[in-house]
């Protein structure tokens, strides 16, 4: 799971993983201008704090981390419903991805299950 500073990166970032997204708490839906228009008002509107930083799941949802622990999922993905999105950053760091095609992995696995993919 990667961090980021704003929400313009986190979203930045997400864009190569999916490409249209719902807002957590309520049916708004937003394509990748429109989710990118957004972060940008929203950064400069209400810049985070210090402490506080963005995550991206491997299937590109969005999620904010106030206190460095808890991770409160902003945008979801289609394929949100099918990934187990993590409720803590320590619960994140330690499921393990697949980085070519974001499924969850076996720790200690040399290849994917789901793809097939070589793992580091």
């Amino acid at each position: 799971m990667k961090k980021f500073n704003t929400l313009l990166e986190a979203v930045e970032f997400a864009v190569t993983r999916c490409n249209s997204w719902s807002f957590a708490t309520s049916n708004d839906n937003y394509d990748v201008k429109g989710l990118l228009v957004l972060a940008e008002t929203s950064d400069s509107e209400n810049p985070m704090d210090e402490d506080s930083f963005y995550v991206v799941s491997p299937a590109g949802a969005i999620g904010l981390c106030e206190d460095g622990e808890d991770i409160y999922w902003l945008f979801l993905t289609g394929s949100s419903t099918d990934e187990d999105l993590p409720t803590t950053l320590q619960t994140a760091s330690q499921i393990k991805f697949c980085s070519k095609c974001g499924k969850e992995i076996i720790l200690g696995a040399g290849f994917c299950g789901a793809c097939g993919a070589k793992l580091n």
